[in-house]
């Protein structure tokens, strides 16, 4: 008998022996080697290393069937080599993860973060929410790579909270800030079938069937098992907001995997050109509407017909950017900071639709932050937004700041985003403005649009390295009073519908208003002041959920 052979029947034997254990959360890890690219020696190599913590530190048993696994080792890196092996759905709901993550582990005689051994790329992020070790803690999953550690800014206690087990079993309930809704669930293939569906009404102007469909991926974002034949008639079918359209899309892709109305919908031309056009800054459904009813069609056609000027190797230029003197000096605006048109975003869209990995957010944050110490010593901040919520990757950084070392209203912030975004222009970090707006006092009534956030909309580019361009990026700076720190927190940190949700708890359940600018009791305007994100959470009398349960939206 050759070694793969034996190893193959040991594994056989390891998960016969785990099927028979009578308490699920006390049981080991189960491993499932995938064979293929790996030769015979390596194989019996990681074999004899999960036997040898069969009783040990980590708990770790041999499985022969990856539908059983809570971890799959590979050294297959490509998704179409995967999948002669694997269910693409069946993948996505596992830790996919390289050999060295076995090696390592037992090394340092720990669980690592399955997220920074990811075997495919594509699945990162899902490797990343399926670590088994963070599921069975029943905690946040801090463990979604080395670097969420750093979610905590330079004023977020929150990493030292853990969402209870009655948030994590709470996912019938109809408020999504009642629910732990992770980054990955395991049904996040359907969730992406029904969010094609919410987009297409979106782009058709559809708002009240989209959020329909947006509700229905919360509650199905925060069901904590994969759905089947059977729990779908025991249990899914009774979930709120499933009504009986949104079920027989369940149901199909029950039976087959996908969903026919949205795959039709990808292929369509209409859909591909409207959501394209909807990436630009400044275009929303109805402008993209408006494009496609003139035969405007793909990104070569609206920089014809927005007239965007190409640089000699053939890339758009944003015309705001190239005002130079003889010298080839840039001449910065007297009276206003460049904002950005239409036409600007269009040149920029190569560079804005790159997603920004964390560490480059935290560069940015750092960057930024050391910018401001000169210009108001002490400010305290928060990256909130996708980074806090567990993003490996962000399409913007959203960064919430304020200073509590004067006690005067916020009056010692008042105008300070403005200096620091031409402070930083001046630098050249900042080469567009999308929107700035001033600080005002809190409105109770609602009667002006904006917050009493000062804002800042950019665009970013950070400094050279070596003498090479970084990309340009989007950074969001929201200065807060020292009152409205904690709301603008939660707030900005999202997700959309999870936000959504808060506001409509506050309004209907608790008598309150609540938003990013602050807290206030209906009947009489009265506002309350959080010391802290658990404060918020309190006052509105919900549990606590980890920002990296708060994913409601796909």
């Amino acid at each position: 008998m050759t070694p793969r052979a034996t190893s193959v029947q040991r594994a056989s034997s390891a998960s016969s022996t785990l099927s028979t254990g009578s308490n699920s959360e006390e049981r080991p890890i189960r491993v499932h080697v995938l064979q293929a690219k790996i030769d015979s020696g390596t194989i019996d190599e990681l074999y004899a290393l999960i036997d040898s913590e069969t009783g040990r530190f980590l708990q770790l048993e041999l499985c022969a069937d990856p539908s059983d696994a809570d971890i799959v080792i590979t050294n297959v890196r490509m998704r179409k080599r995967l999948e002669r092996h694997m269910d693409w759905t069946l993948a996505r709901q596992k830790a996919i993860v390289t050999p060295e993550w076995l090696r390592d582990s037992i090394q340092q005689k720990r669980f690592l973060a399955c997220g920074d051994y990811a075997a495919l790329s594509e699945l990162r992020e899902e490797t990343a929410a399926n670590c088994p070790d963070c599921k069975m803690q029943l905690t946040s999953c801090h463990c979604v790579s080395s670097s969420s550690t750093n979610v905590k800014s330079s004023a977020d206690p929150a990493t030292h909270l853990i969402t209870s087990t009655k948030v994590l079993s709470n996912y019938a309930a109809r408020y999504a800030c009642q629910r732990a809704s992770p980054l990955v669930c395991p049904n996040q293939t359907l969730c992406a079938e029904l969010n094609i569906l919410r987009l297409h009404r979106e782009l058709e102007g559809k708002a009240i069937n989209a959020l329909g469909y947006e509700r229905a991926i919360a509650i199905l974002k925060a069901y904590p098992y994969v759905i089947t034949p059977e729990n779908f008639e025991s249990e899914v079918a009774r979930l709120p907001y499933l009504g009986e359209k949104i079920r027989s899309k369940i149901n199909e892709f029950i039976k087959f995997g996908f969903v026919e109305e949205s795959q039709t919908i990808r292929m369509s031309e209409r859909f591909q050109s409207l959501n394209l056009f909807t990436t630009i800054y400044g275009i929303g459904p109805s402008k993209a509407r408006d494009l496609y009813s003139i035969g405007i069609r793909t990104i070569e056609d609206m920089l014809r017909y927005f007239d965007v000027p190409l640089g000699p190797d053939g890339r758009p230029i944003a015309e705001e950017q190239i005002i130079l003197t003889p010298n080839k000096r840039r001449v910065p605006p007297k009276t206003r900071l460049p904002d950005i048109s239409i036409k600007a975003a269009l040149a920029l869209r190569e560079d804005l639709e790159k997603k920004i990995p964390r560490s480059e957010v935290e560069e940015m944050h750092s960057v930024v932050m050391a910018e401001l110490e000169q210009l108001h010593p002490g400010c305290m901040s928060t990256i909130v937004g996708g980074y806090r919520r567990g993003k490996l990757d962000s399409n913007d950084v959203d960064i919430v700041i304020s200073s509590f070392s004067q006690n005067s209203g916020g009056d010692h912030i008042k105008g300070l985003c403005g200096k620091l975004v031409r402070k930083l222009y001046d630098r050249g970090l900042v080469t567009n403005v999308m929107h700035l707006s001033g600080f005002h006092a809190h409105n109770a009534l609602k009667t002006t649009h904006w917050d009493s956030l000062e804002k800042a909309l950019t665009v970013f580019v950070l400094p050279p390295v070596d003498g090479k361009a970084r990309i340009r990026r989007r950074l969001d700076l929201i200065f807060a009073s020292p009152e409205a720190y904690w709301t603008a927190v939660v707030g900005w940190t999202g997700s959309r519908m999870f936000e959504r949700d808060l506001r409509l708890w506050a309004k209907v359940e608790k008598g309150m208003k609540f938003d990013s600018s602050g807290m206030t009791r209906r009947h009489d305007s009265k506002l309350f002041v959080p010391k802290s994100e658990k404060d918020v959470f309190d006052m509105l009398d919900l549990e606590w959920i980890d920002p990296t349960l708060r994913n409601a939206n796909l």
